[in-house]
């Protein structure tokens, strides 16, 4: 054998000894406790069993309270309420008070067209109700003129029947006195020509009778007509009121046509386009026109657009708390509530519409940004513990087994799991908050096993 082979076989020999020393040194020292870091709070090492070293183990202590059934989706955030107004009537842009990103309120007027045709049928609706009022009044007073002539026939009519009463009293009288002076021409007392002149004096208040029931009669007619001409004019006067009516309605009508030459806000909001400048011709929207003069969108409160998976649908309900955490805002979120839901599934997506109302009081939410929407559709079990899913061993359906450290070994604990979110698990029972769970094994651990904290899970 050479020397230098000799040598390279000396090295050898000496390095095996110096390991096999240390690694028999290693396997008699005592057991070292690693500290458990805050999340685990797990107190000192565990002994190891006589005879052997404790197996290192990673532990943790279980996580108080249940787990949420929450639902985080892509979030689009729309305005709460978007009008795009149009113009109701064609004409030239006279005024536009507002620009894109203008603050307005509801009712501000935002612009003003001219429409001079609308202008001048307003003034003749104007003048067209002034004649019919006048119109009006004329027939009132033409009633009054026919009450008036009523009453003077109906006087008439008194007065004639009084003097039908005085030729009566007169014919009456004559009567008598013919047959008087009849009786004494008779006896031959008085000449017989007197009785002739006493004829002709009845004769004649017969027929002064007979008039003064003709002019009754008359007066009665005179009275009739004077009656019949108030009850034309009654109607002539609801001709008028009704002339007036229509007038009215027309001025309103081309009142409401020169108001569409005003647009105004609907709402609070900004303005977020503009299609027009003053002096250009805005075509109005029942005549063809397809650009809107300007659009204002409400932005105190805005919505949120989720898209929640067929698995969270039946979960979704109005009032479900949401928070909002949008790309360009990083380290904020938005607190809300759902707000509604379509109550259907997009059969080709088999997604349902779900809006979320978020405030925006400081304006920070713009129409088109898109986040992160976290939907909490149920609250964790009460009195339930959460522990990391590597934990759970042998689990069949909502039972498991779950390892656990007492006086320094091994002992399986039989439990009841509920909601497993992928990190950790819920235990609804077969585990107190106050014990020390195995997460994880160097190697298999039995029942009594001696183990010893190396680590925590978080």
């Amino acid at each position: 054998m050479s020397r230098k082979l000799r040598q390279s076989l000396g090295w050898i020999v000496a390095a095996a000894v110096l390991l096999g020393g240390g690694y028999l040194a290693w396997s008699q020292r005592e057991p070292i406790t690693t500290a458990l870091s805050p999340t685990a709070s797990v107190s000192a090492a565990e002994s190891p069993t006589p005879g052997g070293a404790a197996v290192p183990v990673e532990v943790t202590r279980p996580r108080a309270g249940g787990i949420e059934r929450v639902c985080v989706q892509p979030g689009t955030v729309e305005p709460f309420e978007m009008a795009d107004l149009y113009a109701k009537a064609s004409g030239f842009l006279a005024e536009q008070s507002v620009d894109i990103g203008s603050r307005v309120k509801a009712g501000d007027v935002l612009a003003r067209l001219s429409v001079p045709e609308s202008e001048k049928q307003v003034d003749r609706d104007k003048a067209r109700v002034r004649n019919a009022q006048a119109k009006v009044r004329q027939v009132e007073a033409g009633i009054q003129a026919a009450e008036a002539d009523a009453r003077a026939a109906d006087a008439a009519v008194g007065l004639a029947r009084v003097a039908v009463k005085a030729k009566s009293a007169y014919r009456q009288y004559r009567d008598k006195q013919l047959v008087r002076i009849k009786e004494l021409a008779a006896s031959r007392a008085v000449d017989a020509r007197l009785a002739d002149e006493q004829e002709d004096f009845y004769q004649s208040a017969v027929e002064g009778e007979n008039t003064a029931k003709e002019q009754v009669n008359a007066a009665l007619e005179r009275a009739a007509a004077a009656k019949s001409k108030v009850v034309q004019g009654g109607a002539d006067l609801d001709e008028a009121k009704a002339n007036v009516g229509v007038a009215d309605a027309d001025l309103s009508k081309s009142e409401v046509l020169l108001g569409y030459t005003v647009v105004k806000s609907p709402y609070t909001g900004v303005v977020t386009r503009r299609s027009f400048h003053p002096g250009d011709f805005v075509k109005a929207a029942d005549q063809g026109g397809t650009t809107p003069l300007l659009t204002v969108e409400r932005t105190d409160k805005m919505r949120v657009v989720v898209q929640v998976p067929d698995r969270d649908v039946a979960y979704v309900d109005a009032g479900d708390k949401a928070t909002l955490e949008i790309d360009a805002l990083p380290g904020r979120s938005f607190a809300g509530a759902v707000a509604r839901t379509a109550e259907a599934e997009d059969p080709t997506t088999r997604l349902m519409r779900t809006e979320v109302d978020i405030p925006n009081t400081d304006g920070k939410l713009r129409r088109g940004m898109y986040g992160r929407a976290t939907l909490v559709l149920e609250a964790g079990s009460p009195g339930a513990v959460r522990v990391p899913s590597a934990a759970v061993l042998e689990r069949q359906g909502a039972g498991a087994v779950i390892r656990v450290v007492q006086d320094g070994k091994v002992r399986h604990r039989p439990v009841t799991l509920g909601a497993d979110n992928g990190t950790e698990i819920e235990v609804l029972s077969g585990l107190a908050p106050t014990e020390v769970v195995v997460v994880r094994a160097s190697r298999p651990v039995p029942e009594g096993t001696a183990v010893s904290a190396t680590g925590s899970a978080h």
